[in-house]
């Protein structure tokens, strides 16, 4: 074996462990920061599209972490996909759920 194999050999599950850190600090962050804001900003007659707002950036921002750290869609466990997935589907209910004049009348 070369010494330039043992180079690479050595770097890639650095960088494996690397991207491992910043998958659970996306996730943990995605399953914190949704409930945090609409707890803060949430109003009786915004309720609904407010919850539907932020899961459906929710869903994106973790699609996006999923997408650039090349998660396995066909994983056996509970990927960033299924994630983002159970994000967007909560947004999309709670849009079809909410009615537009609740947003017109604030």
């Amino acid at each position: 074996m070369s010494t330039r194999q043992k180079a690479t050999s050595t770097v890639v599950p650095a960088a494996r462990t690397e991207w491992r850190r910043a998958t659970w600090v996306v996730l943990m962050l995605a399953l914190v920061v949704p409930p945090t804001c609409f707890s803060l900003l949430a109003r009786t007659s915004l309720l609904l599209p407010l919850m539907s707002l932020i899961a459906l950036v929710s869903a994106a921002v973790i699609a996006l972490a999923a997408w650039c750290l090349s998660s396995n869609r066909q994983s056996a466990g509970i990927t960033l996909w299924d994630v983002a997935g159970g994000y967007a589907f909560i947004g999309f209910a709670a849009g079809m759920l909410s009615d537009p004049q609740q947003v017109l009348a604030f």
